[in-house]
């Protein structure tokens, strides 16, 4: 945790919360760096002036965590590269749940790891997590209980580390609040907990179940304890998400999965007949050529 914690979120934390690069990112890139014969570090040095304006800069520690991976040693030789500086490869666990993204798999068990090292690492700042999710792909399905299972246990390990350990953890946000473009993987991967139905113009927002799991914890302020009883927050009229996956798509109603069939099959027949029309005006085109040669060969 400590090598590539310093590595990872010391980068750019240690300079913030200390004033500097830590001195283990430091001594690593410069021995490396004298090692492969260049003159000095790699790694740029703060002024004394710099180090003081920068030290403190913060307002709290902004965190996005979703997943957990397992370090093991490399050798790179004197590659020159922030890998290999490292010297470390990572790898996630076969057993652990996986989601719709190929990096993220279900370990809530670092979740509380990490924040604790920022608690030790950086003076124990306040933390807001700012993501925290998990992703599907594939066919739509509302029922998402893989994503409440993987709040319920994120959550609790946060709470772990809020009330065992006193971690400052301030407030904390679900990645996300509904279906959005997720850089370069586009639409495919779906983090929200409200499904967009893109093929409507319309937009519609669609509760996945995830918002009646999430929406308990939120008013319960965490997971009351059964031994004690019947809990208020438990029936506090929040009513379970409307699960309905019927769409309006060309004025007919459709489920989800029919409407995304029936947007596929108009842009393919639509490809299909803009292919034609140029195939159509092209033999046009090339007919009366023809003709008007002809023409001109009889005269």
């Amino acid at each position: 945790m400590s090598l590539l914690g310093q590595f990872y979120i010391g980068w750019f934390a240690h300079p913030i919360y200390n004033g500097d690069y830590s001195d283990m990112m430091k001594t690593i890139i410069r021995e490396r760096s004298l090692a492969a014969g260049l003159s000095k570090s790699r790694l740029p040095e703060f002024t004394s002036e710099e180090i003081k304006r920068i030290k403190g800069t913060y307002d709290y520690f902004a965190f996005n965590h979703y997943t957990t991976v397992l370090a093991f040693p490399v050798e790179y030789g004197n590659l020159q590269h922030y890998d290999a500086d490292r010297s470390a490869g990572t790898i996630a666990d076969r057993t652990w749940l996986d989601s719709g993204s190929s990096w993220l798999k279900v370990s809530p068990f670092g979740f509380r790891k990490i924040l604790n090292f920022i608690k030790e690492e950086y003076g124990d700042p306040p933390i807001i997590i700012t993501e925290n999710g998990i992703s599907e792909r594939g066919t739509i399905d509302l029922n998402d209980h893989h994503r409440s299972y993987y709040h319920e246990q994120y959550i609790n390990q946060a709470l772990k580390a809020y009330l065992l350990d006193g971690v400052n953890i301030q407030g904390y946000t679900a990645w996300s609040l509904m279906d959005n473009l997720e850089w370069a993987t586009g639409f495919s991967e779906r983090f929200g907990l409200f499904y967009v139905n893109r093929s409507d113009p319309k937009l519609p927002r669609i509760a996945k179940s995830s918002v009646s799991s999430y929406s308990t914890i939120i008013s319960c302020n965490g997971f009351p304890d059964p031994a004690l009883g019947p809990n208020d927050c438990l029936s506090d009229g929040t009513s379970s998400p409307n699960t309905d996956d019927s769409v309006n798509f060309l004025g007919m109603t459709l489920t989800i999965a029919d409407a995304e069939t029936g947007l596929y099959t108009t842009f393919a027949l639509l490809i299909v007949v803009v292919l034609g029309l140029i195939c159509t005006f092209f033999f046009f085109f090339r007919a009366k050529k023809h003709s008007k040669k002809n023409k001109k060969m009889i005269n």
